[in-house]
């Protein structure tokens, strides 16, 4: 097993700041280059299907086009991260990413660039988005000693939370001052310098078995390992409910309930993806500046009764501010939720099989957000109010206690 320079000596409190870990300061900024880095990519890949389009179909198929890809190879990716050098890993989808925004950036300077180019990479980073995800949670895993792990993975979720705000921001104000142009090099200085970051980290050779399986004899073991273990299952179940539930009728309910409940403008739309946005931030900060949980278990639980009824009660969408104050908890939860589970995967599954267990989290997880999407828009379409959905989604969610209780132990 890995292990990081810095260990927990006997009778000392177990508390190592993990930014003396120079190999976890290195995933740590290139996660920090890589994630806004891709958000500001994204920011100029929609904003310029807008500009040389009308047809909004092409531009929904930007969105699928990356979906389905990266919920096709996540299970790929979760293999070959328990069977490859995972900073290799990260170091080819970051710089491949940057390749991508490079020949974007070719296209527009010789005014080539047509809708489908725009499509088709976004499929190609769906592709690398499913190998980067569970490789970067695998690695985090591998250079931190068990008492880091709450803190780092707090660290990286930061990242990821930060960058749907500031990608955007920086993004659109590329766009407005330097043009096209200017946004496509910025995305692409910063994977570039992500690829080369995470490079640098420097792992220990450790004893491994020799492969002899296959990809998919390895992928029927990663199955195998999840029905033996209680524990897996329930994570798993939940990770499933809190997404399933929450990311499709969240994401478009927002929007929704200030247009036609609240009846409001573009600013208060602004407030309430705010709120979710600094609650989901200032969640990943607390998590990790304090201490590990005793009882990991019993805060996660906690914190998805608290999240269940604090998302039914949007729901019932009683007063702008008052909602922006509930979803804003409802974010530090959300974190108090998603942290612990990652946290708990790689406190109690096998080293060689975490790059397998976290591509499942995903699959179940983040890879069936599109038919949250999809079921939330069908729902609606037969008249069902996005409030009714909501509420019926924090229900679902507090049930999902029942089926979790192994998670308490």
């Amino acid at each position: 097993m890995v292990q990081t320079d810095v260990m927990a000596q006997d009778g000392v409190e177990k508390k190592v700041e993990v930014f003396k870990n120079k190999n976890f300061l290195y995933l740590f900024i290139s996660s920090l280059m890589s994630a806004p880095g891709y958000y500001v990519y994204i920011m100029g890949a929609e904003w310029l299907m807008l500009s040389i389009t009308d047809n909004r179909f092409f531009f929904g198929l930007l969105f699928i086009s990356a979906s389905i890809p990266r919920l096709l190879f996540l299970s790929v990716g979760g293999v070959l991260a328990d069977r490859v050098e995972k900073k290799v890993i990260l170091f080819l989808t970051d710089i491949t990413r940057s390749f991508f925004v490079f020949l974007v950036l070719l296209l527009i300077v010789t005014d080539l660039i047509q809708a489908w180019h725009l499509i088709l990479l976004a499929g190609l980073f769906g592709i690398s988005d499913a190998f980067s995800y569970p490789t970067t949670d695998s690695l985090t895993a591998e250079l931190l000693n068990e008492h880091e792990l709450q803190r780092g993975n707090s660290l990286i979720q930061m990242t990821k939370q930060v960058s749907p705000i500031l990608g955007p921001v920086l993004g659109g104000s590329l766009i407005y001052f330097i043009g096209f142009t200017g946004v496509f090099t910025v995305a692409f200085v910063m994977l570039a310098i992500a690829s080369l970051t995470v490079w640098r980290v420097k792992i220990q050779a450790s004893e491994q078995e020799e492969i002899k399986e296959s990809a998919f004899a390895d992928f029927k073991k990663g199955i195998q390992y999840i029905k033996a273990n209680q524990l897996l299952q329930s994570i798993m179940i939940m990770g499933f409910v809190v997404n399933f539930f929450v990311a499709g009728p969240l994401s478009m309910g927002i929007p929704i309930l200030v247009k036609d409940v609240f009846q409001e403008n573009a600013l208060a739309l602004t407030i309430l993806q705010v709120s979710l946005g600094v609650g989901a931030i200032l969640g990943s900060i607390i998590l990790s500046i304090r201490k590990d949980f005793k009882k990991p278990g019993r805060v996660l639980l906690t914190s998805l009764t608290i999240f269940g009824v604090l998302y039914a009660l949007t729901g019932f969408a009683f007063h702008l501010y008052l909602n922006a104050l509930l979803i804003f908890v409802a974010a530090i939860c959300l974190q108090f939720i998603n942290i612990p589970l990652v946290t708990l995967i790689q406190r109690t599954t096998d080293k060689k099989m975490i790059g397998k267990m976290m591509s499942m989290l995903m699959m179940v997880s983040t890879g069936l957000v599109p038919v949250s999407f999809l079921v939330t828009s069908i729902l609606m379409a037969f008249q069902i109010q996005i409030t009714q959905i909501m509420i019926c989604g924090g229900i679902v969610t507090n049930y999902s206690l029942y089926i979790s209780l192994p998670i308490k132990n």
